[in-house]
């Protein structure tokens, strides 16, 4: 790169070599986009945020879920208070036996801390951060086995963190029937019930307990999930799988870096990332 006029590097590696990679991109005085997570470890993101200190240099994370269509549109009406006070959060990040990365004896993912729960976990973890903040403390953790793989120590994990007001859960499982990232998110004045893949969004408000209003509210559900799947469907003809939420990824930092304005995931986000991730593989 010395010999190049570059603005931003993009960091695609495994995570063991985040840090190596962001620290002489950041000594260089080039912005840096890092693939989640940021690092594996505190110790390793104290040095990116070390080399951070006093350089104009600004670096985000490739938090894809953040991103998306059916995400930005929650965080928005949950920003705008439309839900009321948020009182629990709950996500399912749910994949196969079938996963590539959880069949492949030899893939990296299995030589990082927690294997492959710890390679994933940052997704359900920052998500939580997204609604509930960055003070989230990891109070209950469980683990089993389900799955036959011998090189899975654990392939079920359910988590219990909480902010200063509310409660959020993680259940993470790799023997589901069908691949799955629900987040629901219960507040005051409605219920948001997020599904990440098909990229839809329901908000369930009051409802009444008249003779027929289980039925129109049936219907209604019904007509929500028909509209948003075929509004869906158009994105998915024109996009490439992932291309929208990659596009805003970009579109949005390289705009923060023109504005010098904070990007959506911020170096603290990111670093409180890697302390709760760390906190609960340490714990399985």
């Amino acid at each position: 790169m010395d010999n190049e006029d570059v603005s931003l590097v993009s960091i695609l590696t495994p995570p063991g070599s985040h840090a190596l990679l962001s620290v002489d991109t950041i000594k260089r005085g080039i912005n840096v986009l890092v693939e989640k997570p940021l690092t594996m470890t505190t110790a390793e993101a104290d040095l990116i945020m070390g080399a951070l200190k006093g350089s104009n240099v600004k670096l985000t994370v490739d938090y894809s879920w953040l991103f998306s269509k059916a995400m930005l549109k929650s965080l928005s009406l949950i920003r705008k208070q439309e839900i009321g006070d948020v009182l629990r959060v709950e996500i399912k990040a749910l994949h196969t036996g079938k996963d590539y990365m959880t069949s492949e004896q030899n893939h990296w993912c299995h030589r990082l801390p927690g294997g492959r729960i710890g390679e994933m976990l940052p997704h359900p973890v920052y998500t939580l951060q997204s609604i509930l903040g960055d003070d989230l403390q990891t109070k209950e953790i469980f683990t089993s086995k389900r799955g036959n793989y011998p090189w899975l120590a654990h392939d079920e994990l359910q988590a219990t963190l909480q902010s200063d007001k509310s409660l959020g859960s993680v259940y993470v499982s790799f023997n589901a029937p069908r691949d799955a990232n629900l987040v629901d998110v219960y507040g005051t004045k409605k219920i948001l019930k997020i599904d990440l893949i098909n990229q839809t969004v329901i908000g369930l408000g009051h409802r009444e307990y008249g003779k027929l209003d289980s039925g129109k509210d049936s219907l209604w559900l019904s007509s929500k999930i028909a509209l948003s799947t075929l509004r869906n469907a158009f994105d998915f003809l024109l996009l490439e799988k992932g291309e929208y939420a990659l596009r805003n990824l970009y579109t949005m930092f390289i705009d923060s870096i023109k504005k010098d304005t904070e990007p959506l995931v911020t170096p603290k986000m990111a670093y409180n990332t890697v302390r709760i991730a760390e906190e609960i593989c340490q714990r399985i």
